[in-house]
């Protein structure tokens, strides 16, 4: 698919995963079609994935040109002045509805935005709805009537679904800083702390529905609760990713950014970050210039690097440092000692009494109930069963930041021992990893995927005689080149019937390109999965526009000979050589 609106993920490629999500957002467009979808919320912490999806969104919508037009703005976390806040949003808004009508995804993308701009090409491109209300914004803006301007701007969109007969899905990132940022006076003095609660009414209008988020999740979901109760829904509370999405991104992120890794460390990887893309893209994009993923050793540093002094940690300290300073004249170590108890106890529910307790905290009971709605608040502690029953964050990362950082401050330690905890923990993890998952991985199609995939990118070319010994039913004409990309295929979400080729290695057009589908089980090839793979690539084929082609299947335990028979007939290449799974394969060939 066209990547219309500029996604802040960078290569579309790096996006994987969050199937369920589109899906159920996809979903909840078709209600929108019918006037019947309410407002949503998406909650999760920082860089977990919610803006990817958002612009991802974004672009299927505009891809699609089929009843719903897409709106996307994001809060920044500066102050603004609610004037020019009003003015941006309605600019924003103008050029990304010029540009969907105009299908012109330039004017989306621009920065250069102006009243006199905007009334030009809005009667150049035919987009008469909107004529009129630049004229009328533009008079207010003039009167510099703050309160007025939102009020237009903020229901344009609706108002606009409305007149077109198409309804707007406005998508706004951060929400939360609404409450934050926006100030009533041009120099930044008079906060206007409840502003986001000028959305009491909007939000409820089904001809523009509202996709919000949020990073601060009990900070927004306070601000939701008290001042836009009963308004949004809390549907896509964004968790880590499913096993099998974690373990893609890890391979993908290994082959965009050509840093090798073996099963083991993948798996290692899987288990440590728990499927959070957070932290799995932290690892990747460390500045630790020793990260290394081919050895236990070398991840442990990278792992050390990233939780004692890098990105991993520099994201959590900002919740941490929030929830400090918003004690409020309050004894911020006394607060840093119950975050390391909740720690040290993090696999289960603690009361308020037990805290009191434990701590020997001689405070009141209101005094500790303040404490802890400011860590919850902050995203570093969770509310229980009860009122009064807390948790600590329940993954192996945070606890390793916040003592790496204050621990030696409240009690006698050495961070030395996080390095010993990993190194336990990894022989857990790797027991379990050899004992459940047998000699490649818990997940063996997606390393073998992995693997095939490496070797057609770096090694098939130049040794094309190594490589057409491990194959059967190869043309006579054929031969492994350098090919343009190698990459697992998967089809837009903008059909309705999405589908996913293993491997997909795309060559000039005078020579072979190579569709492939990959199978690491303890099973046979059937010639019932043939048929299905050859409906995919078929599909692929057409939607890419493929000239010359080799279908090819690898399977580690065989084939049925009712599916040789049928890549004999079908012309179709297939394989169960076991060195497609090693990395060493040309010193052994040679050898």
């Amino acid at each position: 698919m066209k990547i219309y609106f500029e996604e802040k993920i960078g290569d579309p490629k790096l996006f994987t995963g969050r199937q369920a999500e589109l899906n159920s957002l996809l979903a909840w467009v078709q209600m929108t079609k019918k006037r019947l979808a309410r407002s949503e919320a998406m909650l999760s912490r920082r860089k977990t994935g919610k803006t990817a999806i958002m612009h991802r969104l974004y672009n299927i919508l505009f891809h699609q040109n089929d009843g719903v037009i897409p709106f996307y703005y994001e809060i920044k976390e500066t102050p603004q002045w609610m004037f020019d806040f009003s003015i941006d949003f309605f600019l924003t808004f103008t050029y990304q509805y010029i540009g969907y009508r105009s299908r012109n995804e330039r004017y989306i993308n621009t920065f250069m935005k102006s009243f006199d701009n905007a009334l030009e090409i809005a009667k150049k491109e035919g987009c008469h709805a909107i004529v009129e209300p630049i004229k009328f914004v533009h008079n207010q803006f003039k009167e510099k009537n703050a309160i007025a301007i939102w009020d237009t701007v903020r229901e344009l969109p609706r108002e606009i679904g409305w007149l077109d007969g198409e309804p707007v899905i406005q998508m706004i990132d951060e929400f939360q800083y609404l409450n934050r940022y926006i100030y009533r006076d041009e120099m930044c003095t008079n906060h206007y702390p409840d502003f986001a609660g000028t959305y009491f009414h909007t939000a409820e209008y089904k001809t523009a529905p509202l996709l919000i988020s949020g990073s601060w999740v009990g900070w927004l979901m306070r601000d939701l609760s008290t001042m836009l109760p009963s308004r949004f829904r809390y549907d896509f509370v964004l968790d880590n990713m499913p096993e099998n999405e974690a373990i893609e991104t890890i391979f993908k992120y290994s082959d965009l950014l050509e840093l090798p890794i073996t099963n083991e460390i993948a798996q290692l990887m899987l288990e440590l970050t728990q499927g959070n893309p957070c932290y799995i893209s932290s690892l990747f994009f460390t500045s630790y210039i020793h990260k290394d993923f081919t050895t236990e050793d070398g991840f442990l540093k990278t792992v050390e690097f990233e939780v004692l002094r890098g990105g991993i940690k520099a994201r959590w300290m900002e919740y941490l440092s929030y929830a400090f300073t918003e004690i409020n004249g309050y004894d911020s170590d006394l607060s840093k000692k119950i975050v390391l108890y909740l720690c040290k106890n993090k696999d289960r529910e603690v009361t308020r009494d037990e805290i009191k307790k434990a701590l020997q905290l001689d405070i009141s009971d209101n005094d500790l109930e303040k404490r802890m709605r400011v860590l919850i608040l902050s995203d570093i502690a969770k509310q229980g069963a009860t009122n009064f029953d807390f948790q600590g964050i329940g993954d192996h990362l945070f606890d390793k930041v916040f003592r790496g950082e204050y621990q030696k401050e409240i009690e006698r330690f050495d961070p030395k021992e996080i390095t010993n905890e990993y190194k336990a923990l990894f022989k857990n993890w790797k027991e379990k990893f050899h004992v459940i998952c047998g000699k490649y991985g818990s997940l063996k199609g997606r390393f073998a995927e992995y693997m095939v995939s490496n070797h057609l990118k770096y090694r098939a070319c130049d040794n094309n005689a190594v490589f057409f010994s491990m194959m059967n039913n190869l043309p006579d004409n054929f031969e492994f080149v350098h090919y343009q990309s190698v990459w697992k295929y998967t089809a837009s979400p903008v059909l309705k019937n999405s589908f996913e080729i293993d491997v997909f290695a795309e060559a000039l057009p005078d020579q072979y390109s190579l569709i492939g589908e990959i199978k690491n089980r303890l099973s046979p090839f059937s010639v019932k999965e043939a048929a299905v793979f050859v409906s995919k690539a078929n599909q692929l084929i057409q939607l890419e526009n493929v000239g010359k082609y080799l279908l090819f299947v690898y399977s580690i335990e065989g084939f049925t000979q009712d599916s040789l028979q049928f890549f004999k007939e079908n012309k179709i290449a297939w394989c169960d050589d076991e060195r497609w799974l090693d990395n060493v394969i040309d010193q052994k060939a040679e050898a």
